[in-house]
């Protein structure tokens, strides 16, 4: 599918307004409140991020968008397939920190057996029948609502994976 200019400018302004807001937001992870204005980008936080680094979140994000970008439909197999490889390549190759839940899911669909969007989401699903739940899906399913806008502003198109882990 052929996108337009103003779309993929909408596309790249999502992802990088996220990652800019991330890294603002990565020394205060689960810190107390700071008063309006106080927010530096200092990098540390959590993981052992530079300044102006974002995190694992908008890294994940990174994997979607470059599957996004080459007019893979994010619905299919292929598609699905293809974000869940990025995810596996960027916890053995790029990741900077990751967080235990989304570490103990790509853990575990690297270990299983299939199609590697069925492991991914099957080991999601255990984690998530095991009471436990992460907040980094948002995150994630920015770019792809921005790439796949949907004819109802107010339902956008976000690909089943964007959600896991």
């Amino acid at each position: 599918m052929r996108r337009s200019p103003l779309l993929k400018d909408r596309a790249g302004g999502v992802l990088l307004g996220q990652a800019i807001g991330d890294a603002l937001g990565v020394p205060y992870e689960f810190a107390p409140r700071i008063p309006a204005g106080e927010a530096r980008m200092v990098g540390g936080g959590l993981g052992p991020y530079a300044p102006g680094e974002w995190s694992d979140d908008s890294q994940m994000a990174v994997c979607i968008a470059q599957v996004t970008a080459t007019g893979a439909y994010l619905r299919t197999d292929a598609g699905l397939d293809a974000v869940a490889q990025g995810f596996l390549d960027w916890q053995a190759h790029g990741a900077t920190d990751i967080g235990a839940q989304t570490s103990s899911v790509l853990g575990a669909a690297r270990r299983g057996t299939g199609p590697v969007a069925r492991r991914l989401t099957d080991a999601s699903r255990a984690t998530a029948a095991s009471g436990r739940a992460g907040n980094g899906a948002l995150m994630r399913a920015r770019p792809s609502s921005a790439w796949w806008p949907s004819t109802t502003p107010s339902r956008p198109r976000t690909p089943p994976l964007a959600s896991l882990p």
